[in-house]
């Protein structure tokens, strides 16, 4: 029997603000003294009233904007109750019917579109840490109420996604949409964002997708959905979903009943594991926050907010899908704002000087992604240190593009000259005049080197001879290692050509 997977994906991101959703408590918690930036509110004290955060609001609003969501005019808060130790109130203030944004849509790279059902405003929890002490093995929690009241928006999806690494895509398309628009950093390793996906699977050719719901075909009874908890990282997504979609197809083949529950996701195994049989909206009893009247958002309000947004992944990716780039550099671009940038700052540059003949985004991408994310690696440097310190000018990669463009240098001697030109200052185009000078003067003498390389790999000629002609590529590196790669490559394989023959 087939099944189809079925993934609705819940996102919740830390907003970028100076201080918590409801009270004025500095928001920078990470690696700060437990329990050092708490006040009556964020700590739950009777008798403490919330105050909203407008920032933060417009962050949600700027973020609904960025995923073309409809914005709700009237913003209005509600209690979510559950009790746990992380929670002092008794209750979550967060959303419920009316959300701020709702019904927006996010292209992927593959082209798939995943629509979003609602993003709404909330309050992040308390963190709990659980010990056990040595003496004796006596187990105890302890809770840390800095990060509760941090400001968080959640992004749900409809349950359209069908699979795992459309999950994953989603989701780093949402951590790239916060932080090109400063949203958020979206720092999953500390916490500023968390993923939740709900599963389920249904058999093939038994449910229908319509108007944002999974629906039965006749009398089949749809399975269960499980949820998995607070996944921290975008790989793991992946992972997690496809182990679920394992876990289910293997219950319902033993025979046995899918039950609506919570899982968490446990990164050392590798394995999901149960934790609490799955809550309802009715479970959290909600109701509307007595102490928030209701904020109504105009459409200024929305135009000024607007202004802020930038240009989305999906939008660089169309952008430069026309330009004849690879797929792989579209979608690299795509998500690279100050890759998108130097791409074209320099295409641009290319253009006004050599016209359509010159270097185009092909070059620049391969250059970009080439030589500087090389040494983006190398380093841990990102581009805004590089460019500090960077010596060349838009001339200086115009003239390295087009040697490389042009055949004079390979790949690797533009690494070469790009690092040399980093470490000494120099410029790229210097450099580059004084390694073709070098090739010129060895081109004299370059026929006896590729004679000497053919003496000295017999058993590569008589390949090349007897029809395996990938062993060119061989023999042309050879030549190249020779002349410690200032040899021009195709003048090369020419002569090695003729004189094989």
């Amino acid at each position: 029997m087939e099944y189809d997977t079925i993934v609705g994906l819940e996102i919740h991101v830390q907003t970028k603000t100076e201080s918590k959703m409801f009270c004025s408590c500095p928001t920078g918690y990470f690696q700060k003294e437990p329990n050092t930036h708490v006040c009556p509110v964020c700590l739950g004290l009777p008798g403490a009233l919330p105050v909203p955060n407008r920032r933060a609001i417009e962050l949600c609003i700027l973020m609904g904007l960025a995923t073309n969501c409809t914005i709700n005019k009237n913003i209005l808060f509600d209690r979510k109750h559950y009790f746990y130790p992380d929670l002092p109130k008794g209750y979550q203030i967060s959303q419920y019917k009316d959300p701020i944004c709702s019904n927006g849509k996010v292209t992927l790279p593959s082209g798939v579109e995943i629509e979003i059902e609602r993003i709404h405003q909330e309050e992040d929890v308390a963190k709990s840490t659980h010990h056990k002490e040595a003496s004796t093995n006596k187990e105890y929690s302890l809770i840390d109420y800095n990060k509760s009241g941090i400001p968080l928006i959640e992004i749900v999806t409809k349950p359209c996604i069908r699979s795992a690494k459309d999950a994953k895509d989603f989701a780093t398309e949402i951590q790239q949409i916060c932080r090109d628009n400063k949203i958020s950093d979206a720092d999953m390793e500390k916490g500023q964002m968390r993923c939740e996906p709900n599963i389920s699977i249904q058999e093939k050719g038994k449910w229908k997708y319509e108007d944002g719901k999974i629906l039965p075909i006749g009398d089949y009874k749809l399975n269960n959905k499980v949820e998995v908890k607070n996944i921290g990282s975008i790989t793991a997504v992946e992972k997690a979903i496809e182990y679920e979609v394992k876990r289910l197809t293997e219950e319902i083949a033993n025979g046995k009943e899918i039950i609506q529950q919570t899982r968490g996701w446990n990164a050392d195994k590798g394995i999901t594991e149960f934790q609490r049989s799955k809550e309802t909206a009715d479970d959290y009893r909600y109701m509307p926050e007595p102490d928030i009247p209701v904020i109504e958002i105009s459409k200024e309000d929305i135009e000024r907010i607007s202004k802020e947004l930038v240009e989305s992944p999906a939008q660089r990716r169309l952008s430069f899908k026309e330009k004849s780039l690879l797929e792989k550099r579209v979608t690299e671009l795509g998500y690279d704002p100050e890759g998108t940038a130097w791409v074209r700052e320099n295409t641009k540059f290319s253009l006004e000087k050599a016209g359509p003949t010159g270097p185009s985004e092909p070059d620049y991408a391969d250059f970009y992604f080439g030589p500087i994310k090389s040494h983006m690696n190398a380093t841990g440097m990102g581009w805004d240190e590089i460019s500090k310190t960077d010596p060349n000018t838009p001339n200086d990669y115009y003239r390295l593009s087009d040697a490389k463009k042009q055949g004079l240098i390979t790949r690797n001697k533009l690494d070469e000259i790009y690092k040399e030109s980093l470490t000494t200052g120099a410029s790229g185009a210097s450099i580059l005049e004084k390694t073709l000078q070098e090739s010129k003067r060895s081109a004299s003498n370059l026929e006896d080197i590729v004679k000497e390389i053919i003496r000295n790999n017999p058993k590569a000629v008589a390949d090349y001879k007897g029809g395996k002609t990938s062993t060119m590529g061989f023999l042309v590196g050879q030549v190249m290692q020779s002349t410690k790669g200032s040899a021009n490559p195709n003048e090369a394989k020419n002569i090695l050509e003729k004189l094989l023959k």
